[in-house]
């Protein structure tokens, strides 16, 4: 998950874009990821959380493992 979100950010910087907010797949593997951080990836991990998942109107938020 990590990798391919990084491969989103390079592909929509180059387009000028900044990154989609976080699918309610990406979400979900990133709740996973949480519980047990790679070496070195708690921060970003934590900012992935609190900034690219969107609002509670949006299906990511409301994903089954967060409950």
């Amino acid at each position: 998950m990590l990798e391919a979100y990084r491969q989103h950010v390079i592909e929509r910087s180059t387009e000028g874009a900044p990154p989609k907010p976080l699918s309610p797949e990406w979400t979900v593997d990133l709740v996973e990821l949480l519980k047990n951080p790679p070496t070195g990836e708690d921060s970003f991990l934590l900012d992935l959380i609190a900034n690219r998942v969107p609002p509670s109107a949006d299906e990511a938020a409301y994903s089954e493992k967060f409950e």
